[in-house]
C-alpha cells in the first residue's frame, strides 16, 4: 500500500506545485499503467483527469471509472486505483489534496440549507471557473516554489466547487464526513492492522476522534493500540519469515513498515534475534 501525498514527494516523475504538509497540488503524467494499486489517502483529494483514464474502487467495493476532463473527489480512506492509459499516450492528472483543517476553516464559512446524503464516488464537472482557476495556478506556480500560497489556493478552489452546479452536493459530502459513522474497531482493526497507518489514520478511518479511538480500542483489546499493532505484526512478521521466502525488506513492507531499519529494531526487541537471523535459524531448523 502506498500511502499519499507522501509517496508523491518522492516521486521523481510527479511534479510538485504547491506543497503544505498533507495538503498540496501535484502534476502527474506517466507513460507506464499503475495497475490495481492500493493506497491509503491521508488527505482528501480531488482529481482532475487531463489525459487517460482513472479506475478507482472503494474498500465497500464501488467501482468508478474518471475520464478524460473530469473530477472525483476521494475522501481521506483506502481504495484501489489504476491509471488507465491511452496506445501512445500519457496519463495525465492533478491531484489536488487538502486536509481536514482546511476543510474545517471552508466550511465555516458556508451556508447551506439542505444538506443532501451523497453515498457515491462525487465526480464533478471541468466547468470554465476550474479550467481557468487551474491553468492559472500551474502557469503561475510550477516550478516557482511558492509554496506559502497552498493553503489559499486549496481554499479557492474549494469555493469555486461550491459554486458550481454540483456545489451543494460538494459541500454536503464535506459536512456529512465531518460526522461519519463509526465502524465496528475491533473487525477493522484485524482486517487492516497490517497496513502502513498510525493511530491517527486508524482513529480517523474508523470514525473516531483519537482519544475516543483509544477508550474504544482498550476496551475491545485490554491493550494500548500500539502495543497491540506491535504484537499483531511482529506475530505476522515471524508467520512470513517461518513459512515463505520473501526478503525481509519485502515482509517488513507486507506487515506495514515501510522503514525497514525500523522493522529490524522492533523484531529484534520483540524476539531479541534479528529477522534475517530468525529466517535462517528456523530453515536450519526444518533441514535438521
Amino acid at each position: 500500500m502506498k500511502v499519499v501525498p507522501q509517496a508523491f514527494y518522492q516521486h521523481p516523475k510527479i511534479e510538485k506545485i504547491l506543497i503544505d504538509g498533507l495538503s498540496c497540488v501535484i502534476l502527474k503524467s506517466v507513460q507506464q499503467a499503475d495497475l490495481q494499486n492500493e493506497r491509503y489517502l491521508a488527505s482528501h483529494a480531488l482529481t482532475l483527469v487531463l489525459n487517460g483514464a482513472l479506475q478507482v474502487e472503494t474498500k465497500e467495493g464501488d467501482l468508478t471509472i474518471v475520464h478524460k476532463n473530469q473530477i472525483i473527489f476521494l475522501p481521506r480512506g483506502m481504495y484501489m486505483i489504476s491509471d488507465i492509459i491511452p496506445k501512445n499516450e500519457a496519463f495525465e492528472a492533478v491531484v489536488f489534496f487538502f486536509d481536514e483543517e482546511i476543510t474545517d476553516e471552508f466550511l465555516n464559512h458556508v451556508e447551506i440549507s439542505n444538506i443532501e446524503h451523497v453515498s457515491k464516488n462525487l465526480i464533478l464537472e471541468y466547468d470554465q471557473n476550474l479550467r481557468l482557476f487551474t491553468d492559472t495556478l500551474i502557469t503561475l506556480y510550477r516550478s516557482k516554489n511558492q509554496h506559502q500560497f497552498t493553503r489559499p489556493k486549496l481554499l479557492e478552489l474549494l469555493h469555486l466547487i461550491s459554486i458550481s452546479k454540483q456545489g451543494d452536493a460538494f459541500v454536503s459530502k464535506l459536512f456529512q464526513l465531518k460526522k461519519r459513522a463509526k465502524k465496528n474497531i475491533k473487525t477493522f482493526m484485524l482486517d487492516n492492522f497490517d497496513k502502513p497507518l498510525d493511530i491517527e489514520d486508524y482513529s480517523y478511518l474508523t470514525g473516531r476522534s483519537i482519544s475516543t479511538f483509544r477508550r474504544d480500542f482498550k476496551s475491545k483489546f485490554g491493550i494500548s493500540p500500539k502495543k497491540w499493532l506491535i504484537e499483531r505484526r511482529m506475530e505476522k512478521a515471524a508467520l512470513l519469515l517461518k513459512e515463505t521466502n520473501s526478503s525481509v525488506t519485502s515482509i517488513s513492507q507486507k506487515i506495514g513498515y515501510e522503514n525497514i531499519s525500523h522493522f529490524i529494531k522492533v523484531f529484534q526487541n520483540k524476539f531479541n534475534i534479528s529477522p534475517k537471523q530468525f529466517q535462517i535459524k528456523y530453515r536450519k531448523d526444518i533441514l535438521i
